[in-house]
């Protein structure tokens, strides 16, 4: 693994985290949820990959095969990710029609108003 391709790996991370921790924006908090977690599929493409591997398929022997348990595991999250997504996503549209807002201050402020009123 290339210390360039590491270095930006980290810093999408760190991008992706920082969109995650600062933004209020549910919207824009998902979409660092996705940046994050595609920095952490190309970290796995990073390290399992060498030069010169080849498909363990066809007739022809070769000296290096790539091991197909670290892109099945690759495809696995990718598809993963894509239902946690879709999911969050109608997780927000269903917040939006409730409460009219994408700011999450906001949202909790109206589902602690709704608690107390609940409780009382």
């Amino acid at each position: 693994m290339s210390n360039f391709a590491a270095t930006i790996t980290i810093i999408i991370v760190v991008v992706g985290a920082i969109g995650l921790i600062l933004k209020k924006n549910l919207l824009m908090k998902l979409l660092s949820l996705s940046i994050v977690n595609t920095a952490t599929i190309l970290f796995f493409v990073l390290v399992v990959y060498r030069p010169g591997d080849r498909a363990p398929i066809g007739p022809e022997t070769v000296s290096q095969y790539a091991d197909p348990l670290p892109q099945a595991l690759v495809l696995t999250s990718i598809v993963i990710n894509f239902g946690v997504l879709a999911l969050s996503l109608l997780f927000t549209m269903v917040l939006v029609k409730r409460y009219h807002t994408l700011d999450l201050g906001k949202i909790e402020k109206f589902v602690k108003e709704e608690f107390e009123e609940e409780k009382s």
